[in-house]
């Protein structure tokens, strides 16, 4: 009976190498790159608290940009892996023209809202006495002004090194991101400080390097595509061949529309709960900034699962393989959840020293450390939730991902942190705390939703040739 319980949930060695052929690459690329993110967090945090929450402030409006990306290259993603998954070139090339053209046209909307709007969304997460208020102000837009550049080339190389992974090249979107971040930190060193005789650019410089590095990146996935269009194939002639069936395409845009709608309700409610927190002054926005960016590189590592439920499990649904689809999906779910456990584990012990790194207040480090304890505790709910919602993605099952990722945000998770907030005489850990757990419940609502398999499904064999020509 134990032993029936135990490979029910655990894999042999076969299906770890297997998972680890799709998940290491993108834990390897999404952890390099957000610890290179936290070394820049930290050389911005030497130049003191205001520019720092600055650089916080339009963070948090390209974390919304970066979502709104991922969720638009997500939904025909779905199609890409279950295409792939059942050999159906030709529909895999079209999936990709799609979403090249809707990443695009998103880009360019946000880069419209930026640019028009860029000065009031600042002022919304910035609280305090006049001067100080106005000091960080000016360190964001200043800031801001120069990420703008990096917006069309970001989109760009997402929409390539995404393709790349369905399609069963995840090595190569990792080198891509390898080379970026080593020229990000390079230029980081130089731009920031002032060194091998470059000026002092402080933030600006920060904001230079990232787009450079945005142009690296760019420039490797796709060169590197267009060079081995015998093992890309989406590369070969990817601007021909029959169009997209009509019922096809209306499919995918049924499919991908509420992916997308998630995406840009989700980051936008998680802005709004930062909004909400820094009512409580600038230097909660500092401390949410040092405590968001650790917790960036160690759920880099633990949600790289999600990222192999949606590829593995969409491509075994396109392959007819239900069954095993569920299997993997079950066993990487158990994975995910006991890699965060022990992430979780160490999290805690680097909020002893971590925000020690910062030129920054005793009260601003106090604070960080304190909400990255809480962020521990949190992770592996947060990891499972995260799986869930993977696994119902793989099946083309977007609308229930809607409903149980932003829906649940707006509904649960911002109301009730602004009830505390604003009703409450709670302090900010507090607040934060509970606004958090309502994991809990979305834990139990993806569990019962995976449990009854109704996100298996399959979105294949609607073109009927199987062939790759």
């Amino acid at each position: 009976m134990t032993d029936d319980i135990i490979h029910k949930y655990i894999g042999d060695r076969r299906f770890y190498r297997r998972a680890l052929t799709v998940t290491l690459p993108i834990m390897l690329q999404n952890t390099v790159t957000n610890f290179v993110s936290l070394l820049d967090n930290i050389m911005v945090g030497q130049t003191g608290t205001a520019s720092m929450s600055g650089v916080a402030v339009v963070g948090q409006l390209f974390f919304i940009f970066y979502l709104v990306i991922f969720g638009t290259v997500s939904g025909p993603g779905i199609f890409c892996a279950q295409f792939w998954g059942a050999g159906e070139e030709r529909s895999f090339k079209a999936a990709f023209r799609y979403k090249m053209v809707t990443a695009l046209v998103m880009c360019l909307v946000c880069l419209g809202v930026f640019v028009a709007a860029g000065r009031p969304l600042i002022g919304l997460y910035i609280t305090g006495g006049e001067a100080e208020s106005a000091e960080v102000a000016g360190y964001a837009q200043g800031y801001l002004r120069v990420m703008l550049w990096g917006m069309i080339p970001y989109t760009v190389a997402m929409v390539y090194a995404t393709t790349l992974r369905e399609a069963g090249h995840a090595v190569v979107p990792m080198a891509a991101s390898w080379s970026a971040v080593a020229v990000n930190l390079f230029l980081n060193w130089v731009l920031i400080f002032g060194h091998l005789g470059a000026p002092v650019m402080g933030v600006r410089g920060a904001a230079l390097a990232t787009v450079i590095s945005r142009f690296v990146e760019l420039g490797v996935c796709v060169g590197w595509s267009h060079r081995h269009r015998d093992q890309v194939l989406f590369t070969r002639h990817m601007l021909e061949g029959a169009p997209m069936p009509r019922a096809l395409l209306a499919d995918m845009f049924r499919r991908s529309t509420p992916l997308m709608a998630n995406e840009a309700l989700w980051c936008l409610g998680t802005a709004t709960l930062t909004q909400i927190y820094s009512t409580r002054g600038i230097n909660v926005m500092a401390a949410m900034n040092i405590a968001l960016v650790l917790f960036d590189v160690f759920t880099a590592i633990a949600f790289s699962v999600g990222s192999t439920i949606g590829i593995l499990v969409g491509q075994e649904l396109g392959a007819g393989l239900t069954e095993r689809a569920v299997d993997t999906d079950r066993k990487l779910l158990t994975l995910g959840v006991m890699l965060s456990a022990a992430i979780a584990l160490v999290m805690g012990a680097a909020s002893v020293l971590f925000p020690g790194f910062y030129n920054t207040s005793e009260e601003v480090r106090s604070l960080a450390a304190a909400l990255i304890r809480i962020m521990a505790v949190i992770l592996p709910f947060d990891c499972f939730a995260n799986g869930s919602y993977f696994t119902m993605r793989s099946g083309g099952k977007t609308l229930v991902t809607f409903l149980f990722d932003s829906c649940f945000a707006w509904t649960v998770n911002v109301p009730v942190a602004w009830f505390l907030a604003h009703h409450t005489g709670l302090g900010i850990l507090q607040v934060y705390a509970l606004s958090m757990s309502t994991v809990l419940i979305k834990c139990v609502i993806g569990g019962v939703l995976v449990h009854k398999r109704y996100w298996v499904n399959t979105l294949a064999g609607m073109e009927g040739d199987r062939n790759r020509d």
